[in-house]
């Protein structure tokens, strides 16, 4: 796709449009902090210093569950299945929007769908750790950590897609 200034497949943002696009980046920044407060902050000493399951980006065996499950207190499964997995609900899908928009901007539109995979990625991992929360049955473990590692693979995919349409950018605009 040519534009009529000769750029091929870039997507120019009117003022409105940065603005949106600003604001986007500022609530999924603020719902993120947010989320690291409470999911990391408050919530490892409420398993007694061990991290929750999705935030192991190298995954986790049923054992590994097992002894989250035996040292989480009932506050720490409360906030995880709480105010944790309300904002990871809300989360994925406003990244993986941002990530999207940046990647679509950049001129690499055909792209642009990538980041949406990862925040289904995430949505069902976390519907699948609520699951062995819930139910305190560690058989899940290894598809929740595989959704785990597969939802790190999928952002830092979408970050380096992000990361190569940028630089791609400034060299056709150079």
């Amino acid at each position: 796709m040519r534009r009529a200034d000769g750029r091929r497949g870039m997507i120019v943002l009117g003022p409105g449009q940065r603005g949106a696009l600003s604001l986007l980046a500022i609530v999924t920044g603020g719902v993120y902090a947010v989320l690291l407060f409470i999911g990391l902050i408050m919530m490892t000493p409420e398993a007694q210093g061990l991290m929750p399951l999705d935030a192991r980006i190298g995954g986790y065996d049923s054992e590994d569950v097992r002894e989250f499950l035996a040292a989480l207190s009932e506050y720490g499964r409360w906030l995880y299945l709480g105010p944790v997995r309300l904002l990871d609900t809300v989360f994925p899908p406003l990244f993986g929007l941002l990530l999207a928009l940046l990647i679509a901007v950049n001129g690499r539109l055909w792209l642009s769908p990538v980041p949406f995979l990862y925040a289904a990625v995430d949505l069902w991992e976390n519907a699948v750790v609520a699951g062995i929360l819930r139910s305190g049955d560690a058989r899940m473990a290894p598809t929740a950590s595989n959704l785990t590692q597969g939802k790190f693979a999928l952002v830092a995919l979408s970050l380096a897609i992000l990361w190569l349409a940028w630089r791609g950018r400034r060299r056709r605009i150079a």
